[in-house]
């Protein structure tokens, strides 16, 4: 995995993660990293809502921060990773490292619900939200991102996945790329 754009292109994210979708028994695994594919429909999406410099990111269920770490290499000017796998984190510590981000990221080890309620009435201009695609607790997670003050958030979500959320205070763009949906929530403000 590699970063696609910006000040840190082609610079690897390491992960212990899978580079692809695994399989198993059929079905596809709830652990996998955004595809650069993805990445890159997502942002230029994202391009054409906010000007990345000087914006603030929270990337929830980071995993290999791969969201994140493209958010800063477009010119965001913090991200905050939260993550509970202390093997993803060191993860995240290396790649940070390696590009030289260390002083432009905080890394917390907690459950995303839970950061969500620590933190809430917190300010970000760009929130990310990529659960296991098995993930079944949607609401109590809309409900801890609709504490904070933000301008897009972007949720992930697998094909079979259902995030049928609306939130009127906020346009929401739908986009499919393989078995990847995102919905992503700007603020009509």
């Amino acid at each position: 995995m590699r970063i696609i754009a910006g000040k840190y292109k082609s610079r690897k994210i390491f992960s212990s993660l899978p580079s692809k979708a695994n399989v198993i028994r059929g079905k596809i695994s709830t652990v996998r990293p955004t595809s650069d594919r993805a990445k890159e429909t997502l942002f230029n999406v994202l391009n054409n809502r906010i000007d990345f410099d000087e914006t603030t990111c929270l990337d929830l269920f980071a995993g290999s921060g791969s969201l994140g770490f493209e958010a800063l290499s477009r010119g965001a000017k913090r991200c905050d990773f939260v993550e509970l796998s202390a093997h993803q984190i060191q993860m995240l510590k290396k790649t940070a490292d390696s590009i030289g981000c260390t002083n432009d990221i905080n890394i917390y080890k907690e459950d995303a619900i839970a950061f969500l309620e620590t933190n809430a009435g917190g300010s970000y201009d760009l929130i990310f939200a990529d659960p296991p695609y098995a993930y079944e607790n949607y609401n109590e997670l809309l409900t801890g991102v609709l504490n904070l003050k933000f301008s897009i958030f972007v949720v992930e979500f697998g094909a079979e996945g259902k995030f049928l959320y609306e939130i009127k205070e906020f346009d929401i763009i739908d986009k499919k790329i393989g078995v990847t949906n995102f919905k992503i929530f700007v603020s009509k403000e």
